[in-house]
């Protein structure tokens, strides 16, 4: 039976088959708890908890004192979903809260799932800033960057590149060991199609394992 996994979703509430994986991530704080029960009561499920640029208002003051103390009482929950969003408000506080979630993932040696729209410059000025101080790991959810930076990503920051659906250009400059897929659902059983779509192209790819690598910090 081939085994799949959703690289990047949301919370779900449907029943997954034993041969399909998923990690969930939260956006906001209202959702780490759930995140959290959820990841640690299914085998075949993995957690990342952050804050998303797109839920910066109403962020309580303490909001990072949180999310250290829950990481560090789940050992097995990842960060994320965190990043930054040009068409969103306030990229100042987007930064500042951006690369708090860096910080902390970096002490607690926890990979990072990000998303990032029309911010790609900040982003990578931000990587070099901190090249010293980074995550074991950094997954690109949906990832639309240019091809050209695909392999110092890999190289320099570990990182894995996650696809909703098939863009070429970018999956053939994608090393076939950093390619996942994802639904960014909240029905990670729809992980299939798109899989079976990548494969189709790539058939050496082995998505599942590529996932699992990433699971174990690269």
């Amino acid at each position: 039976m081939n085994k799949y996994l959703d690289a990047h979703c949301h919370l779900f509430d449907v029943s997954l088959p034993d041969n399909i994986g998923a990690i969930v991530n939260a956006t906001k704080p209202t959702d780490w708890d759930a995140v959290i029960r959820l990841s640690n009561e299914k085998p075949n499920v993995w957690g990342a908890i952050g804050v998303h640029p797109w839920y910066l208002a109403d962020l309580p003051n303490d909001w990072d004192v949180r999310l250290y103390d829950l990481l560090v009482r789940n050992p097995n929950i990842m960060v994320g979903e965190i990043g930054l969003d040009k068409h969103k408000p306030d990229m100042d506080k987007q930064i500042a809260v951006f690369v708090r979630q860096l910080e902390i993932a970096h002490n607690l040696s926890r990979g990072v799932h990000i998303h990032c729209v029309g911010a790609w410059d900040k982003v990578l000025h931000i990587f070099k800033s901190y090249a010293t101080k980074m995550p074991p790991f950094v997954l690109f959810h949906r990832f639309d960057g240019k091809a050209q930076d695909i392999v110092r990503l890999v190289n320099k920051y570990n990182a894995y590149f996650s696809y909703h659906k098939i863009t070429p250009e970018l999956l053939s400059n994608t090393p076939i060991d950093r390619i996942l897929v994802e639904t960014d659902s909240t029905n990670p059983a729809q992980v299939v199609a798109i899989t079976d779509s990548v494969a189709t192209l790539y058939p050496e790819c082995d998505l599942y394992n590529n996932a699992q690598r990433m699971l174990k910090n690269g």
